[in-house]
């Protein structure tokens, strides 16, 4: 009596297991969401110019002088290269002081965190913040 060979377990009608089925479904289903991204965002992606802007977030007192530690972002759909950010502060009966510093890179829909260093407290007077300009990397 001839014995017929054991079909194995959880086989499709090819005799491919039914786990490899699934984990190819998976696979192409998480390659067709990907490229549906990518060209999503090719179609219809923000490619608006850099819009930065630069804010203080705190204030310390180091052993020269102040550091004024600036936030700067990018809520433009560019990035931008060599961001420059300027910051001057003006006390009562002194003359202004400027500090300057500048970002390499800024990516878009970002945040880059720096400093500025000042003699004075920066508390005591007027501080105002701007980006001067930047480059297109």
């Amino acid at each position: 009596m001839a014995r017929k060979p054991a079909a194995k377990a959880n086989s499709g009608a090819n005799g491919t297991p039914l786990l490899e089925w699934i984990a190819g479904a998976v696979g192409l289903g998480l390659v067709l969401m990907t490229l549906a991204v990518i060209g999503h965002e090719a179609m219809v992606g923000d490619s608006s110019p850099p819009a930065v802007t630069v804010e203080a977030k705190a204030v310390h007192a180091v052993k020269d002088g102040w550091l004024v530690e600036i936030e700067v972002i990018n809520s433009g759909g560019s990035p931008a290269a060599q961001v420059a950010v300027e910051g001057d502060l003006t006390l009562p009966a002194r003359a202004p002081e400027t500090a300057e510093a500048s970002f390499d890179y800024v990516p878009d829909h970002s945040r880059r965190r720096g400093g500025l260093f000042f003699a004075d407290d920066p508390r005591r007077g007027q501080l105002s913040l701007r980006a001067k300009g930047y480059v297109e990397p």
